[in-house]
């Protein structure tokens, strides 16, 4: 696993072109109320990440989410605001993650990349067998 990933993510795995994960919420500081009486109901959650589209640099992921048995991606959207505190408290391009409808996120790789290594583009993310795979080139 990853040693840059947040303390909530226990158990990073993959399978072909999905990445497992399993996220034990309660550990998140400041969750939006509705978020904070979820996770009394259901403290772990898991959660699959497939890429459904990579463009300009952005790669779209779909979420299936359960927690307990419930769909937890129908809650993501409550999660944006408190994402976007992450990702800018991270000293990442703010922006760079966002919330979308029906249980997507779009993660503009290219702009964190850049932050990161300036000149290098990201051509495609894919998952593969739990790693994540970036095609592109170098600064």
């Amino acid at each position: 696993m990853g040693r840059n990933l947040p303390s909530f993510i226990t158990s990073v795995s993959g399978r072909d072109d999905a990445l497992d994960l399993v996220a034990e919420p309660r550990q998140v500081k400041r969750l939006p109320a509705p978020l904070k009486l979820a996770t009394r109901l259901a403290p772990t959650v898991r959660a699959t990440l497939r890429v459904v589209e990579v463009t300009d640099g952005v790669a779209t992921f779909s979420v299936d989410a359960h927690a307990g048995g419930l769909p937890a991606h129908k809650l993501l959207g409550l999660a944006a605001s408190r994402i976007e505190t992450v990702v800018t408290a991270k000293g990442l391009p703010a922006g760079s993650v966002r919330v979308l409808p029906d249980a997507r996120i779009a993660l503009d790789v290219q702009r964190l990349l850049q932050a990161r290594l300036p000149g290098a583009s990201v051509a495609d993310v894919s998952f593969r067998d739990g790693l994540v795979v970036l095609d592109g080139t170098a600064a």
